[in-house]
């Protein structure tokens, strides 16, 4: 997955580097939901495009992957993909076709993975190189 975001979102993130790094999920966009009501000054609208543009890997050659991996026949699917889609990918104007309410965000059980103290300092340490 990927996310794009202007210089005002990023020096909110940096500010909250400490909430974000030292979050015990190794899936930064749990990392990113927790932050809403940990440290951000207000919930994001996320915008989601219904071509999308990133290309999420892991489930056939990843982490949590128990086969072999072929990463070849992942490329040529998702070109496959993109191939087929070619004519929704540049269009000439966008529209926003769905708006969904605002639902209560649960409290999100962590998926651990991120504990290390030196994981922690390593991120932190990103945020200070500006």
């Amino acid at each position: 997955m990927g996310m794009a975001f202007g210089r005002d979102i990023y020096q909110q993130l940096r500010a909250c580097a400490d909430a974000f790094c030292t979050y015990d999920d190794y899936n930064w966009d749990w990392t990113l939901q927790h932050l809403t009501v940990a440290c951000l000054p207000r919930f994001w609208k996320v915008l989601v495009p219904e071509v999308p543009r990133v290309f999420h890997t892991g489930d056939d050659c990843g982490m949590h992957h128990k086969q072999a991996c072929r990463p070849g026949a992942l490329v040529a699917k998702v070109d496959a993909l993109l191939d087929a889609n070619r004519q929704h990918l540049f269009p000439d104007a966008m529209s926003i076709s769905k708006r969904y309410p605002l639902a209560p965000v649960a409290p999100h059980v962590k998926n651990g993975g991120w504990g290390d103290i030196r994981d922690h300092e390593l991120c932190k340490s990103y945020h200070k190189l500006q």
